[in-house]
């Protein structure tokens, strides 16, 4: 029972666990929304890659986290 319990809690938070990145060469931070104004003079594209790897490659930004 209490393992049908931490499956279902770790799919609900999945969604938690994309970031958002821009691929321009000057970006050093990934965002927690899409939308975050940190990424409005984003030279290339924006991109969602799983938390774990942003960490791994980036800080978080100081305007959304």
């Amino acid at each position: 029972m209490w393992a049908s319990f931490l499956s279902c809690g770790s799919r609900n938070s999945d969604k938690s666990d994309i970031v958002y990145i821009c691929t321009g060469p000057k970006a050093k931070v990934y965002h927690k929304y899409k939308d975050c104004r940190g990424l409005d003079r984003c030279s290339g594209s924006i991109k969602e890659i799983s938390l774990d790897e942003a960490k791994k490659i980036r800080r978080p930004c100081k305007i959304c986290y």
